[in-house]
């Protein structure tokens, strides 16, 4: 069996800080957001639902709890799937597949 409850993910976890190529993966995924106009949308979005609900009327937390799911929700497919492809790669030449 393999992977038994996930006990290779604190390895794996390890292995890409101990790296740093989490750092990589990290700029790699900002790098990309940017590129794909992810960023300039949901900052878009979130100037209007501030303008929309008033400045002094909402908290931090109020507009974290909008943009949040917006902004996961939103993520390119393609860059989910390459940012997962690259892990499995890192992951198989550290030996942790």
């Amino acid at each position: 069996m393999s992977d038994p409850a996930g006990k290779q993910m604190p390895t794996l976890s390890k292995a890409l800080e101990q790296t740093g190529e989490s750092k990589r993966l990290r700029d790699y995924i900002a790098e990309r957001l940017v590129q794909s106009g992810w960023r300039d949308d949901l900052k878009s979005y979130a100037v209007e639902y501030i303008k929309t609900k008033g400045a002094e009327k909402i908290s931090v937390e109020d507009i974290v709890a909008e943009i949040a799911p917006r902004g996961r929700a939103t993520v390119p497919d393609s860059l989910k799937a390459d940012v997962l492809q690259k892990v499995r790669d890192f992951a198989k030449a550290q030996g942790l597949h």
